[in-house]
């Protein structure tokens, strides 16, 4: 029970990290840099940062609006990485007229900002007054003409001795090879992942005669298995663009099982909260020990193994696969592919 409870709110730390860089230190950057003329100031662009910024501090603070830190009742480190990548804002950019309309906001940042932890990183911290008006180009003076100097007769080069190579050193000892991963080890399979995979991307018409019949051919029962799963913590899913981040980093974090699995990820519904659903094809009879073991993510959901001989499992499976609307009944926000 402690263990899943630590995998959970591991889980819930890791998804506010990203959403601090991706909604929040994303869009500020994009706000302030170009005002520096770091980079090339373009108006819609940065109308397009503050829109998103605005819509990303409102997420976060309904969040605050009944808790005082992000994940549990202490400072974690998406605590830590939150209210950093505030501090750019807050004293750089944001003034006093932007942010009053996220209070909670405001008080979880000075709250931080004022422990003495953050104070001896901080120092004094003061709200920025003026957003910093965009810097002029610097001017550039024309380079007076130089007199060309007289040219000076050359000089033979003296010949310069090529220095001994080196005696090449005692060779070292090879590296050890690395330990197989156990699935490379498991009996060759008829099915071949890779080409599983060009037959889904290359099917553009007629999915289900073409994909999905040359799927069900090209499946192993006995190399692969597939499994459904349910995130468990639906009820938090209000915000659209934070749901699909959600997933697109679960996805991103499951990179290591590209050469074992196959998955499509189901976000479900037309207005909040949002269901993710989603169906796995792992190489093995098992979830794959290592990726339970490497991707937290894996925790936050409930797994099942699908029964390929129960025709409505395998009709369930077809239809993920195909990303059918209405699923079960309800319209698709999105859809996922890992491959």
């Amino acid at each position: 029970m402690c263990t899943k409870l630590f995998a959970c709110c591991q889980g819930r730390i890791e998804q506010w990290i990203d959403f601090a860089s991706l909604e929040i230190d994303d869009h500020l950057l994009c706000w302030f840099i170009p005002r520096m003329r770091v980079a090339l100031h373009l108006p819609p662009v940065e109308e397009a940062a503050i829109a998103a910024l605005k819509k990303a501090l409102s997420v976060l603070n309904s969040h605050l609006a009944s808790n005082t830190y992000l994940v549990g009742h202490s400072v974690t480190l998406a605590d830590i990485i939150m209210t950093c990548n505030l501090y750019l804002g807050f004293s750089r950019i944001m003034t006093k007229a932007f942010t009053s309309e996220f209070p909670h906001v405001e008080r979880y940042f000075w709250t931080l900002a004022n422990q003495p932890n953050f104070r001896k990183v901080f120092g004094e911290v003061k709200q920025v007054e003026t957003v910093p008006p965009v810097a002029k180009k610097p001017e550039q003076h024309k380079e007076t003409a130089k007199p060309k100097a007289k040219e000076e007769p050359k000089k033979e080069a003296k010949k310069v001795e090529k220095p001994k190579e080196p005696e090449p050193a005692a060779e070292e000892e090879a590296p050890k090879p690395k330990p197989k991963n156990p699935l490379d080890l498991l009996p060759p399979s008829p099915m071949v992942l890779d080409d599983w995979k060009r037959l889904y991307s290359n099917t553009k018409t007629n999915f289900r005669e073409v994909a999905i019949k040359g799927f069900w051919d090209m499946y192993d029962p006995e190399g692969y298995s597939l499994w459904f799963c349910d995130y468990k913590y639906n009820d938090e899913n209000t915000f659209s663009f934070v749901t699909l981040n959600k997933v697109g980093g679960f996805l991103q974090r499951m990179d290591l099982a590209r050469k074992y699995a196959f998955g499509k990820m189901l976000i479900i519904g037309s207005e909040p909260p949002y269901k993710v659903k989603g169906l796995w094809l792992f190489r093995g009879q098992e979830i794959p020990k290592f990726i339970m073991d490497e991707c937290y993510d894996m925790e936050l959901y409930e797994w099942r193994k699908v029964d390929v001989s129960d025709e409505e499992q395998k009709e369930r499976v077809s239809q993920m696969i195909e990303d059918h609307e209405p699923f079960e009944g309800e319209a698709l926000l999105d859809a996922k592919c890992f491959k």
